[in-house]
């Protein structure tokens, strides 16, 4: 596949480095101009921060506005290992989103991160902005929202209107839970099978190992982390999927 510009659309600052580093790496190896936008790159709205944020700045040693730049560094880190452009977009991760009615934490605990529903307000808002932002002869490549996390199946939601078009990727590590999901036996998506080389291994994981404050979400230490990356690109893992 060849294109002007890949945008991959990342819901969080690590996605697209955690999903498909490896891929966005050769890409840039080939010539090819890659961007990786992140929509849930904003500042807290205000520093009233619920339990749960909190719980997450404790593990990431740094609250609030300080805990989003420390990520922002870390994204900007890992795109500059694997080639590519950024675009940080400025809205909240949800951990700081409240419901407009009752003003309560859109999720209170990490059961709720991956049951409650994403907000229609905020879907709708993502769909307009990137309707607008989006130029018309880019390569979207986009996350398919699998494995419960609210925030990923916001930005499913919100670029639905894209799927004609756009490419996808598996979100990773989530997928591990999800690999039955209907989407994928469904018969309307394809996995392009691209080789990826040692080069883009190592890239890979050391664009994942630029977010140190998230390592310790999915595994132990970096040999672990190395030895998980390794393994989910031997398994197929890091591909572009792609209509039928």
């Amino acid at each position: 596949m060849k294109a002007s510009q890949w945008i991959f659309i990342s819901p969080h600052l690590d996605d697209v480095a955690l999903s498909c580093g490896g891929l966005v790496w050769r890409l840039v190896q080939e010539g090819q101009r890659v961007a990786i936008w992140t929509l849930l790159a904003g500042d807290p709205p205000d520093d009233h921060y619920s339990e749960f944020a909190q719980i997450n700045h404790r593990a990431w040693g740094k609250t609030g506005a300080e805990a989003i730049a420390m990520r922002r560094e870390e994204d900007r880190a890992a795109c500059t290992r694997l080639g590519a452009e950024l675009r940080h977009f400025n809205l909240p991760d949800a951990i700081y989103r409240r419901d407009l009615q009752s003003g309560n934490p859109v999720v209170k605990n990490n059961e709720e991160l991956f049951s409650n529903s994403p907000e229609p307000e905020v879907v709708t808002r993502i769909a307009e902005l990137l309707s607008q932002e989006i130029p018309p002869d880019a390569q979207l490549v986009l996350p398919l929202g699998l494995g419960g996390h609210i925030d990923h199946r916001l930005v499913a939601a919100a670029t639905e209107r894209f799927y004609a078009t756009a490419a996808f990727y598996l979100d990773y590590p989530y997928i591990l839970t999800a690999c039955k999901a209907p989407i994928l036996k469904s018969g309307t998506l394809q996995k392009v099978d691209t080789p990826l080389s040692e080069g883009a291994l190592l890239a890979w994981q050391d664009a994942v190992l630029c977010h140190p404050s998230q390592i310790g979400s999915f595994w132990r230490d970096e040999k672990e982390t190395r030895l998980a990356l390794r393994n989910y690109m031997a398994g197929g893992g890091g591909r572009l999927w792609v209509r039928i």
